[in-house]
């Protein structure tokens, strides 16, 4: 190191030395900081609890459609079979399999309130007892598309006496069914992972794999409490009276 280096060096030390016996300024915190302290620790430390202590199955799902069934919504996580074998809802049409269809899609039309139509900003046609208005949620019509589908696989039972006429309006509402269908499960956008095995030689997906379900005793249980039997149209407003 040269003079002139060393010197500066030396000189910046000097002048160091020069403050070391200064006392340095004392922070007082006010009242006012220490409140503001207090609470924002006691928000981190709520927020920890609860996020340590949520239950699993109360999925946080971001809420951009309105629908009064979100109050009852818990996922859990179910292994999905799909075993066609003495299930009720497969096979050859029978007075189980038909009874069991018939009830699954019961609560395909609901009441709502006039509350809960505004909410999502929509009209709907009124019920004549002034109780609210009819809506259906949209689960529930997958399961009617499906099981309009698989009447089709057995056309002559259900509809033995089907005119040709009949025939070629029923095919647009098959096409309805399935596309209500894709996009559904387009929109779900089930992102779980079936695994491969071998079988004659061949590579196939498994069927049963373990999905995040909506627990459906609750949601089936909220809709049977709102459900409307529209077998009996006298009950809705007719349109002559909007």
């Amino acid at each position: 190191m040269d003079r002139e280096e060393y010197r500066t060096l030396s000189s910046v030390d000097f002048d160091d030395r020069k403050f070391d016996h200064l006392t340095p300024p004392i922070f007082r915190r006010s009242p006012k900081h220490i409140f503001i302290f207090a609470l924002l620790s006691l928000s981190n430390l709520l927020f920890i609890s609860l996020w340590l202590n949520a239950s699993p199955s109360e999925c946080i799902r971001p809420q951009l459609v309105y629908s009064p069934a979100k109050s009852v919504i818990r996922y859990e996580k179910k292994r999905l079979i799909r075993n066609i074998e003495n299930n009720v809802y497969t096979g050859a049409p029978r007075p189980e399999h038909d009874h069991a269809w018939r009830r699954l899609i019961e609560p395909m039309t609901i009441r709502i309130s006039r509350d809960e139509l505004a909410k999502i900003n929509e009209t709907s046609i009124a019920l004549r007892d002034g109780s609210g208005y009819i809506a259906e949620t949209a689960v529930y019509h997958e399961l009617h598309c499906i099981k309009r589908i698989r009447r089709h696989l057995y056309l002559d039972h259900y509809y033995p006496n089907m005119t040709e006429d009949e025939r070629l309006r029923e095919g647009p509402h098959i096409d309805h069914c399935l596309e209500y269908w894709r996009e559904a499960a387009m929109c779900r956008g089930d992102t779980t992972l079936s695994t491969f095995r071998w079988a004659d030689n061949k590579p196939f997906s498994t069927v049963y794999s373990d999905h995040e379900c909506v627990n459906w005793e609750l949601l089936d249980t909220w809709a049977r409490g709102k459900m409307v039997d529209m077998s009996d149209w006298s009950i809705i407003v007719p349109a002559s009276r909007r």
